[in-house]
Protein backbone atom coordinates (compact mmCIF):
# COMPACT_ATOMS: atom_id res chain seq x y z
CA UNK A 1 0.00 0.00 0.00
CA UNK A 2 0.88 3.28 -0.44
CA UNK A 3 -0.64 6.78 0.12
CA UNK A 4 0.20 10.06 -1.65
CA UNK A 5 2.39 12.66 0.15
CA UNK A 6 2.39 16.38 0.95
CA UNK A 7 4.02 16.77 -3.13
CA UNK A 8 1.51 14.16 -4.25
CA UNK A 9 4.20 11.16 -4.96
CA UNK A 10 3.65 7.88 -3.45
CA UNK A 11 5.51 6.46 -0.16
CA UNK A 12 5.72 2.71 0.86
CA UNK A 13 3.88 2.37 3.97
CA UNK A 14 6.23 2.75 7.15
CA UNK A 15 7.31 -0.17 9.38
CA UNK A 16 7.35 -0.33 12.91
CA UNK A 17 10.09 -1.01 15.14
CA UNK A 18 9.57 -4.50 15.84
CA UNK A 19 8.78 -5.70 12.17
CA UNK A 20 12.09 -3.14 11.30
CA UNK A 21 14.03 -5.55 13.85
CA UNK A 22 12.09 -8.83 12.69
CA UNK A 23 13.18 -8.24 9.39
CA UNK A 24 17.15 -7.38 10.46
CA UNK A 25 16.93 -10.66 12.52
CA UNK A 26 15.82 -12.89 9.81
CA UNK A 27 18.35 -11.29 7.59
CA UNK A 28 21.38 -11.67 9.99
CA UNK A 29 20.39 -15.53 11.30
CA UNK A 30 20.01 -16.21 7.55
CA UNK A 31 22.80 -15.16 5.75
CA UNK A 32 25.07 -15.73 8.90
CA UNK A 33 24.23 -19.42 10.01
CA UNK A 34 26.98 -20.21 11.77
CA UNK A 35 30.75 -17.79 11.77
CA UNK A 36 33.91 -17.45 12.94
CA UNK A 37 35.13 -15.18 14.38
CA UNK A 38 38.78 -13.95 16.21
CA UNK A 39 38.78 -11.45 18.87
CA UNK A 40 39.99 -10.25 22.17
CA UNK A 41 38.25 -10.66 25.26
CA UNK A 42 36.68 -7.59 27.32
CA UNK A 43 34.41 -7.01 29.85
CA UNK A 44 34.62 -10.98 30.83
CA UNK A 45 31.08 -11.98 33.32
CA UNK A 46 30.45 -15.20 34.42
CA UNK A 47 26.96 -15.52 36.11
CA UNK A 48 25.93 -17.15 38.94
CA UNK A 49 23.92 -19.80 36.43
CA UNK A 50 26.97 -21.01 34.56
CA UNK A 51 26.32 -19.20 31.23
CA UNK A 52 29.45 -16.50 30.48
CA UNK A 53 28.73 -13.13 29.21
CA UNK A 54 31.46 -10.89 27.47
CA UNK A 55 32.54 -8.65 24.72
CA UNK A 56 34.38 -9.71 21.31
CA UNK A 57 36.87 -6.50 19.90
CA UNK A 58 39.40 -5.46 17.66
CA UNK A 59 41.07 -2.49 17.11
CA UNK A 60 38.49 -0.80 15.62
CA UNK A 61 34.73 -2.70 16.78
CA UNK A 62 33.23 -4.96 19.43
CA UNK A 63 30.60 -7.18 19.48
CA UNK A 64 28.58 -8.81 22.40
CA UNK A 65 28.95 -12.55 23.12
CA UNK A 66 27.15 -15.15 25.16
CA UNK A 67 28.03 -18.53 25.87
CA UNK A 68 25.45 -21.19 27.23
CA UNK A 69 25.91 -23.00 30.55
CA UNK A 70 25.85 -26.39 28.22
CA UNK A 71 28.63 -24.96 25.42
CA UNK A 72 30.99 -23.27 28.20
CA UNK A 73 31.05 -26.92 30.15
CA UNK A 74 32.84 -27.78 27.47
CA UNK A 75 36.10 -25.03 26.86
CA UNK A 76 39.56 -26.94 28.95
CA UNK A 77 40.77 -23.48 30.35
CA UNK A 78 39.29 -20.27 32.02
CA UNK A 79 38.68 -17.57 29.66
CA UNK A 80 39.92 -13.98 30.82
CA UNK A 81 39.96 -10.00 29.58
CA UNK A 82 42.77 -9.39 27.47
CA UNK A 83 42.90 -13.26 26.26
CA UNK A 84 43.07 -13.74 22.35
CA UNK A 85 40.17 -16.10 20.87
CA UNK A 86 38.67 -17.70 18.19
CA UNK A 87 35.08 -18.42 18.34
CA UNK A 88 32.45 -20.17 16.74
CA UNK A 89 28.79 -19.16 16.77
CA UNK A 90 25.89 -17.90 15.34
CA UNK A 91 24.38 -14.15 15.08
CA UNK A 92 21.31 -13.17 17.00
CA UNK A 93 19.03 -10.19 17.70
CA UNK A 94 16.99 -9.60 20.62
CA UNK A 95 14.26 -7.70 20.07
CA UNK A 96 12.94 -5.77 22.88
CA UNK A 97 16.54 -4.03 22.97
CA UNK A 98 17.33 -4.15 19.17
CA UNK A 99 20.63 -5.32 19.66
CA UNK A 100 22.31 -8.09 18.30
CA UNK A 101 25.00 -10.40 19.64
CA UNK A 102 26.96 -13.44 19.33
CA UNK A 103 25.79 -16.90 20.51
CA UNK A 104 29.04 -18.68 20.84
CA UNK A 105 29.37 -22.84 20.99
CA UNK A 106 33.33 -23.23 21.03
CA UNK A 107 36.11 -21.02 21.79
CA UNK A 108 39.91 -21.48 21.27
CA UNK A 109 42.30 -19.72 22.62
CA UNK A 110 45.31 -18.06 20.37
CA UNK A 111 49.20 -16.80 22.16
CA UNK A 112 49.47 -17.91 25.34
CA UNK A 113 46.00 -19.18 25.88
CA UNK A 114 46.40 -22.10 23.48
CA UNK A 115 49.42 -23.31 25.28
CA UNK A 116 47.50 -23.01 28.78
CA UNK A 117 44.91 -25.09 26.72
CA UNK A 118 47.55 -27.51 25.53
CA UNK A 119 49.32 -28.58 29.18
CA UNK A 120 45.35 -28.93 30.33
CA UNK A 121 44.50 -31.44 27.64
CA UNK A 122 47.93 -33.14 27.98
CA UNK A 123 47.91 -32.99 31.95
CA UNK A 124 44.41 -34.70 31.67
CA UNK A 125 45.56 -37.31 29.61
CA UNK A 126 48.58 -38.42 31.44
CA UNK A 127 46.35 -38.13 34.64
CA UNK A 128 43.99 -40.59 33.10
CA UNK A 129 46.83 -43.45 32.38
CA UNK A 130 48.27 -43.02 35.41
CA UNK A 131 51.52 -41.09 35.46
CA UNK A 132 50.70 -38.69 38.32
CA UNK A 133 50.00 -41.93 40.82
CA UNK A 134 51.23 -41.49 44.28
CA UNK A 135 51.46 -45.11 44.22
CA UNK A 136 54.23 -45.15 41.61
CA UNK A 137 56.36 -42.63 43.28
CA UNK A 138 59.39 -43.64 44.60
CA UNK A 139 60.94 -42.77 48.07
CA UNK A 140 64.14 -40.25 48.34
CA UNK A 141 67.21 -42.25 49.55
CA UNK A 142 68.04 -41.28 53.34
CA UNK A 143 71.72 -40.26 52.63
CA UNK A 144 72.55 -40.26 48.25
CA UNK A 145 76.26 -40.82 48.14
CA UNK A 146 75.97 -39.81 44.10
CA UNK A 147 72.93 -37.19 42.72
CA UNK A 148 72.82 -36.02 39.31
CA UNK A 149 72.14 -32.48 37.94
CA UNK A 150 69.74 -32.42 34.23
CA UNK A 151 69.97 -29.32 33.85
CA UNK A 152 71.96 -26.02 32.19
CA UNK A 153 75.39 -25.82 32.86
CA UNK A 154 75.71 -21.74 32.80
CA UNK A 155 72.37 -21.00 34.63
CA UNK A 156 72.01 -19.81 38.22
CA UNK A 157 69.91 -22.91 39.01
CA UNK A 158 72.55 -25.15 38.68
CA UNK A 159 75.48 -22.88 40.60
CA UNK A 160 72.44 -22.38 43.45
CA UNK A 161 71.97 -26.89 43.94
CA UNK A 162 75.98 -27.12 43.58
CA UNK A 163 75.93 -24.82 46.79
CA UNK A 164 73.52 -26.01 48.40
CA UNK A 165 74.31 -29.44 48.22
CA UNK A 166 77.93 -28.91 49.24
CA UNK A 167 77.37 -26.93 52.31
CA UNK A 168 74.58 -29.32 53.84
CA UNK A 169 76.62 -32.16 52.92
CA UNK A 170 80.23 -31.74 52.01
CA UNK A 171 82.05 -34.58 50.25
CA UNK A 172 78.89 -35.69 48.07
CA UNK A 173 79.45 -36.79 44.31
CA UNK A 174 77.61 -34.71 41.96
CA UNK A 175 77.38 -35.19 38.13
CA UNK A 176 75.90 -32.33 36.19
CA UNK A 177 74.28 -33.40 32.79
CA UNK A 178 74.49 -30.30 30.46
CA UNK A 179 71.48 -29.87 28.44
CA UNK A 180 69.17 -26.87 26.83
CA UNK A 181 66.46 -26.11 28.91
CA UNK A 182 64.37 -23.92 26.69
CA UNK A 183 63.96 -23.47 23.10
CA UNK A 184 62.54 -26.08 20.11
CA UNK A 185 63.94 -29.48 20.65
CA UNK A 186 64.81 -29.03 24.79
CA UNK A 187 62.17 -31.08 25.70
CA UNK A 188 63.19 -34.24 23.57
CA UNK A 189 66.85 -33.33 24.95
CA UNK A 190 65.70 -33.39 28.30
CA UNK A 191 64.09 -36.84 28.16
CA UNK A 192 67.49 -38.24 26.41
CA UNK A 193 69.18 -36.98 29.52
CA UNK A 194 66.87 -38.65 32.63
CA UNK A 195 67.46 -41.96 30.17
CA UNK A 196 71.03 -41.58 30.19
CA UNK A 197 71.85 -40.54 33.57
CA UNK A 198 69.01 -43.66 34.79
CA UNK A 199 71.07 -46.45 32.48
CA UNK A 200 74.43 -45.40 32.97
CA UNK A 201 75.47 -42.95 35.80
CA UNK A 202 74.55 -44.95 38.82
CA UNK A 203 73.23 -41.92 40.74
CA UNK A 204 71.29 -42.20 44.28
CA UNK A 205 69.30 -39.41 43.07
CA UNK A 206 68.60 -37.04 40.08
CA UNK A 207 67.38 -33.16 39.92
CA UNK A 208 65.65 -32.31 36.69
CA UNK A 209 64.96 -28.55 36.80
CA UNK A 210 65.91 -24.83 35.96
CA UNK A 211 65.35 -21.44 37.06
CA UNK A 212 61.99 -19.24 36.86
CA UNK A 213 60.74 -17.42 33.05
CA UNK A 214 57.67 -17.35 31.50
CA UNK A 215 55.50 -19.94 30.44
CA UNK A 216 57.06 -20.27 26.92
CA UNK A 217 60.68 -20.59 28.63
CA UNK A 218 59.43 -23.35 30.76
CA UNK A 219 57.60 -25.00 28.13
CA UNK A 220 60.26 -28.03 27.49
CA UNK A 221 59.41 -29.35 30.89
CA UNK A 222 55.65 -29.60 29.44
CA UNK A 223 57.15 -32.12 26.99
CA UNK A 224 55.19 -35.57 26.41
CA UNK A 225 58.32 -37.41 25.90
CA UNK A 226 59.83 -36.08 28.74
CA UNK A 227 56.94 -36.51 31.16
CA UNK A 228 57.41 -40.50 30.20
CA UNK A 229 60.75 -40.77 30.23
CA UNK A 230 60.62 -39.00 34.02
CA UNK A 231 58.15 -42.03 34.99
CA UNK A 232 59.99 -44.79 33.25
CA UNK A 233 63.50 -43.66 35.53
CA UNK A 234 64.17 -46.21 38.10
CA UNK A 235 66.08 -43.66 39.51
CA UNK A 236 64.07 -41.33 42.59
CA UNK A 237 63.92 -37.75 41.22
CA UNK A 238 62.93 -34.55 41.62
CA UNK A 239 61.49 -31.95 39.99
CA UNK A 240 62.48 -28.35 40.31
CA UNK A 241 61.26 -25.77 37.87
CA UNK A 242 60.95 -21.74 37.93
CA UNK A 243 59.63 -20.60 41.01
CA UNK A 244 57.26 -22.14 43.89
CA UNK A 245 53.67 -20.65 41.53
CA UNK A 246 55.04 -22.43 38.57
CA UNK A 247 54.12 -25.71 37.53
CA UNK A 248 54.92 -27.92 34.53
CA UNK A 249 54.10 -31.52 33.43
CA UNK A 250 57.40 -32.93 34.84
CA UNK A 251 56.26 -31.58 38.08
CA UNK A 252 53.46 -33.91 38.81
CA UNK A 253 54.80 -37.04 37.06
CA UNK A 254 58.06 -36.69 38.87
CA UNK A 255 58.72 -38.75 42.53
CA UNK A 256 58.83 -35.30 44.29
CA UNK A 257 58.25 -31.91 43.49
CA UNK A 258 60.37 -29.09 44.48
CA UNK A 259 59.29 -25.31 44.58
CA UNK A 260 62.92 -23.96 43.59
CA UNK A 261 65.80 -25.55 42.24
CA UNK A 262 68.05 -24.52 46.15
CA UNK A 263 64.94 -26.41 47.82
CA UNK A 264 65.53 -29.53 45.84
CA UNK A 265 69.03 -29.21 46.99
CA UNK A 266 67.13 -29.55 50.16
CA UNK A 267 65.22 -32.08 50.03
CA UNK A 268 67.99 -34.05 48.35
CA UNK A 269 70.04 -33.99 51.62
CA UNK A 270 69.95 -33.17 55.46
CA UNK A 271 72.92 -31.59 57.25
CA UNK A 272 75.36 -33.38 58.94
CA UNK A 273 73.77 -32.02 62.69
CA UNK A 274 70.67 -33.27 61.75
CA UNK A 275 71.62 -37.04 60.62
CA UNK A 276 73.48 -36.84 64.10
CA UNK A 277 70.31 -36.51 65.27
CA UNK A 278 68.90 -39.41 63.68
CA UNK A 279 71.81 -41.75 64.59
CA UNK A 280 71.23 -40.76 68.02
CA UNK A 281 67.27 -41.39 67.94
CA UNK A 282 68.15 -44.77 66.43
CA UNK A 283 70.65 -45.44 69.00
CA UNK A 284 68.09 -44.55 72.01
CA UNK A 285 65.61 -46.56 70.56
CA UNK A 286 67.85 -49.63 69.74
CA UNK A 287 69.15 -49.36 73.40
CA UNK A 288 65.47 -49.29 74.63
CA UNK A 289 64.94 -52.26 72.59
CA UNK A 290 67.82 -54.31 73.73
CA UNK A 291 67.16 -53.55 77.48
CA UNK A 292 63.78 -54.84 77.22
CA UNK A 293 64.84 -57.82 75.65
CA UNK A 294 67.23 -58.43 78.09
CA UNK A 295 64.49 -58.03 80.94
CA UNK A 296 62.67 -60.45 79.70
CA UNK A 297 65.22 -62.86 79.13
CA UNK A 298 66.21 -62.40 82.65
CA UNK A 299 62.70 -62.65 84.49
CA UNK A 300 62.54 -66.12 82.10
CA UNK A 301 65.94 -67.69 83.97
CA UNK A 302 64.90 -66.60 87.07
CA UNK A 303 61.67 -68.27 86.41
CA UNK A 304 63.45 -71.05 85.17
CA UNK A 305 65.79 -70.87 88.40
CA UNK A 306 63.38 -70.81 90.77
CA UNK A 307 61.16 -73.85 89.57
CA UNK A 308 61.83 -77.21 91.73
CA UNK A 309 62.76 -79.11 88.56
CA UNK A 310 65.40 -77.11 87.67
CA UNK A 311 67.02 -76.81 91.09
CA UNK A 312 66.75 -80.80 90.86
CA UNK A 313 68.66 -80.88 88.00
CA UNK A 314 71.15 -78.30 89.37
CA UNK A 315 71.82 -80.23 92.58
CA UNK A 316 72.44 -83.38 90.58
CA UNK A 317 74.58 -81.05 88.44
CA UNK A 318 76.99 -80.05 91.53
CA UNK A 319 76.90 -83.94 92.91
CA UNK A 320 78.52 -85.06 89.60
CA UNK A 321 80.85 -82.21 89.41
CA UNK A 322 81.70 -82.48 93.33
CA UNK A 323 82.33 -86.44 92.78
CA UNK A 324 84.84 -86.04 89.87
CA UNK A 325 86.72 -83.10 91.54
CA UNK A 326 87.09 -85.61 94.78
CA UNK A 327 88.02 -88.63 92.21
CA UNK A 328 90.82 -86.75 91.27
CA UNK A 329 92.40 -85.59 94.50
CA UNK A 330 92.17 -89.19 95.48
CA UNK A 331 94.54 -89.82 92.24
CA UNK A 332 96.67 -87.12 93.16
CA UNK A 333 97.16 -88.33 96.48
CA UNK A 334 97.76 -92.01 95.23
CA UNK A 335 100.71 -91.00 93.04
CA UNK A 336 102.20 -89.29 95.96
CA UNK A 337 102.30 -91.92 98.38
CA UNK A 338 103.74 -93.99 95.49
CA UNK A 339 106.42 -91.38 94.75
CA UNK A 340 107.09 -91.12 98.23
CA UNK A 341 107.33 -95.04 98.67
CA UNK A 342 109.95 -95.23 96.14
CA UNK A 343 111.99 -92.44 97.45
CA UNK A 344 112.13 -94.00 100.95
CA UNK A 345 113.62 -97.61 99.28
CA UNK A 346 116.40 -95.63 97.65
CA UNK A 347 117.28 -93.79 100.45
CA UNK A 348 117.37 -97.00 102.56
CA UNK A 349 119.47 -98.93 100.07
CA UNK A 350 122.44 -95.68 99.42
CA UNK A 351 122.75 -96.82 103.38
CA UNK A 352 122.58 -100.27 103.18
CA UNK A 353 125.52 -100.87 100.29
CA UNK A 354 128.22 -99.41 98.91
CA UNK A 355 129.07 -96.85 96.65
CA UNK A 356 130.05 -99.22 93.89
CA UNK A 357 127.13 -101.51 94.28
CA UNK A 358 124.65 -98.82 95.06
CA UNK A 359 125.22 -97.33 91.64
CA UNK A 360 124.82 -100.64 89.50
CA UNK A 361 121.40 -100.88 91.83
CA UNK A 362 120.75 -97.46 91.55
CA UNK A 363 120.80 -97.64 87.76
CA UNK A 364 118.58 -100.30 88.05
CA UNK A 365 116.11 -99.33 90.53
CA UNK A 366 115.87 -96.47 88.52
CA UNK A 367 115.16 -98.13 85.38
CA UNK A 368 112.60 -100.53 87.42
CA UNK A 369 111.60 -96.90 88.76
CA UNK A 370 110.73 -95.44 85.54
CA UNK A 371 108.86 -98.64 84.13
CA UNK A 372 106.91 -98.25 87.12
CA UNK A 373 106.23 -94.53 86.71
CA UNK A 374 105.12 -95.08 83.24
CA UNK A 375 102.71 -97.59 84.00
CA UNK A 376 101.73 -95.57 87.31
CA UNK A 377 101.16 -92.87 84.68
CA UNK A 378 99.59 -94.72 81.99
CA UNK A 379 97.18 -96.44 84.43
CA UNK A 380 96.30 -93.05 86.19
CA UNK A 381 95.80 -91.59 82.33
CA UNK A 382 93.32 -94.21 81.99
CA UNK A 383 91.66 -93.78 84.97
CA UNK A 384 91.62 -89.91 84.71
CA UNK A 385 90.41 -90.45 80.92
CA UNK A 386 87.58 -93.00 82.56
CA UNK A 387 86.17 -90.59 84.93
CA UNK A 388 86.18 -87.84 82.10
CA UNK A 389 84.30 -89.92 80.34
CA UNK A 390 82.01 -90.74 82.77
CA UNK A 391 81.62 -87.24 83.49
CA UNK A 392 80.24 -86.52 79.85
CA UNK A 393 78.37 -89.09 80.36
CA UNK A 394 76.49 -87.85 83.14
CA UNK A 395 76.46 -83.87 81.52
CA UNK A 396 74.84 -85.38 78.44
CA UNK A 397 72.06 -86.96 80.42
CA UNK A 398 71.46 -84.17 82.71
CA UNK A 399 71.41 -81.57 80.03
CA UNK A 400 68.81 -84.67 78.45
CA UNK A 401 66.85 -84.19 81.68
CA UNK A 402 67.00 -80.30 81.61
CA UNK A 403 63.24 -79.54 81.86
CA UNK A 404 63.93 -76.56 79.22
CA UNK A 405 64.83 -78.64 76.94
CA UNK A 406 61.70 -80.95 77.54
CA UNK A 407 59.58 -78.01 77.29
CA UNK A 408 61.13 -76.99 74.12
CA UNK A 409 59.66 -79.88 72.41
CA UNK A 410 56.43 -78.93 73.63
CA UNK A 411 55.76 -80.93 76.56
CA UNK A 412 54.33 -79.29 79.85
CA UNK A 413 55.00 -79.11 83.68
CA UNK A 414 51.55 -79.03 85.34
CA UNK A 415 51.08 -77.96 88.93
CA UNK A 416 48.15 -78.57 91.29
CA UNK A 417 46.99 -75.92 93.73
CA UNK A 418 49.44 -77.25 96.37
CA UNK A 419 52.34 -76.29 93.72
CA UNK A 420 53.13 -80.34 93.19
CA UNK A 421 53.79 -81.81 90.63
CA UNK A 422 51.52 -83.61 89.50
CA UNK A 423 51.92 -87.03 88.01
CA UNK A 424 48.93 -89.04 88.73
CA UNK A 425 45.34 -88.38 88.55
CA UNK A 426 45.16 -88.72 92.39
CA UNK A 427 46.55 -85.84 92.93
CA UNK A 428 43.89 -83.10 91.58
CA UNK A 429 40.49 -82.38 92.36
CA UNK A 430 37.68 -81.64 90.60
CA UNK A 431 37.17 -77.71 89.81
CA UNK A 432 40.72 -77.42 90.70
CA UNK A 433 42.77 -74.48 89.06
CA UNK A 434 46.27 -75.94 87.61
CA UNK A 435 48.92 -74.12 86.44
CA UNK A 436 50.87 -75.62 83.71
CA UNK A 437 54.28 -74.44 82.90
CA UNK A 438 55.02 -74.33 79.20
CA UNK A 439 58.38 -73.35 77.04
CA UNK A 440 57.89 -69.68 76.71
CA UNK A 441 55.38 -68.98 79.75
CA UNK A 442 52.14 -70.82 81.65
CA UNK A 443 48.90 -71.69 81.39
CA UNK A 444 45.94 -72.14 83.92
CA UNK A 445 43.38 -74.69 83.29
CA UNK A 446 40.69 -76.20 85.31
CA UNK A 447 39.55 -80.04 85.88
CA UNK A 448 36.34 -80.66 84.70
CA UNK A 449 36.52 -84.74 85.25
CA UNK A 450 38.73 -86.83 87.37
CA UNK A 451 39.14 -90.43 86.22
CA UNK A 452 40.20 -93.41 88.90
CA UNK A 453 43.80 -94.57 88.22
CA UNK A 454 44.04 -97.62 86.26
CA UNK A 455 45.16 -100.36 89.31
CA UNK A 456 47.73 -103.08 89.04
CA UNK A 457 46.86 -106.41 87.44
CA UNK A 458 46.58 -108.99 90.48
CA UNK A 459 47.90 -111.31 88.46
CA UNK A 460 51.25 -109.94 86.39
Amino acid sequence: MSELNASGSHREKPFSIVQLTLRIKAQLELNFPRVWVVGEISNFRPANSGHWYFSLKDDEAQIRATMWRSSAGRVAFKPKDGMEVLVQGTLNVYPPRGEYALIVETMEPLGQGRLRAEFEALKKRLMAEGLFDTGSKKSLPLLPQKIGLITSPTGAAVRDMIRVLTSRFPGLHIQVFPARVQGDGAGAELAEAVAWMDAHANCDLLIIGRGGGSEEDLWAFNDEGLARAIFACQTPIISAVGHEIDFTISDYVADVRAATPSNAAELAVRTQAEYMQMVQIQRRQLERHVQALIHKIRSLLNFSENSPAFIRVRSRFYDAASRVSDLENRLHRTIEKRLSKLEQLLARAHGRFQIGRLQNNGLRLRQKLEVLCGRLEERSRHRLEGQQQRLALLASRLEDLSPLRILARGFGVVYNARQQVVRSPDQVRFGEVLRIRVEKGELHARVVEVENPIQPDLFE
